[in-house]
């Protein structure tokens, strides 16, 4: 039993999961959202495949990774949020909510303002346990702002300010859930 919560916390270091994809009219009924409503899109995106890795631990693959941005090379300045993108994983493994919480844990910053920390604990009570070829997608566009879905189904959205940077950064800035899956997305230049 101690060695299977010692994995469990351990793989929520190296997968965390998020995908998304574009709204369908059905999802966007079942959305969260603690920053106001649900806004159209002035246009439609098209996402642009940039870079692709997988998460691996001890050997063993948990799940793999696609960052989409609307160019055809991440803009430097990725994270601000006047930039769209996304991240799409797609898991190998099952994994359930409380792995997932951990691993955010471990890498968001401890101090952090009121409105963020209800942000977080808002998709945080949104995650889904996933099995394995389930996707999660964490996108983020100017008007709809950070969105959560699980294969195709809206779970969260948020328009705080500085969300996308706090919430993309578990992956692709600072101290990620995984260096090499960092490199792999965001490759230095």
């Amino acid at each position: 039993m101690k060695i299977t919560r010692h994995f469990k916390t351990l793989c929520v270091l190296f997968m965390f999961t998020f995908s998304t994809q574009g709204l369908t009219q059905n999802a966007q009924e079942s959305f969260t959202t603690t920053a106001g409503v649900a806004k159209p899109e002035p246009q439609s995106w098209v996402w642009q495949k940039v870079s692709e890795g997988t998460a691996t631990w001890f050997f063993m693959d948990i799940y793999n990774a696609t960052l989409f941005s609307n160019k055809a090379k991440l803009p430097t300045n990725f994270l601000a949020d006047n930039v769209p993108l996304k991240l799409k994983l797609c898991y190998l493994k099952a994994i359930t909510p409380d792995i997932f919480i951990e691993g955010a844990n471990a890498k968001l910053p401890e101090k952090l303002s009121p409105a963020l920390k209800n942000e977080v604990q808002s998709l945080h009570d949104a995650y889904k346990a996933v099995k394995p070829g389930d996707c999660y997608e964490l996108e983020y566009t100017p008007v709809q702002g950070t969105v959560l879905n699980l294969n195709g189904k809206t779970l969260f959205r948020s328009q705080v300010p500085n969300f996308k940077r706090l919430y993309f950064g578990i992956w692709l800035v600072g101290n990620p859930l995984s260096d090499s899956l960092k490199q792999s997305l965001v490759p230095e230049n």
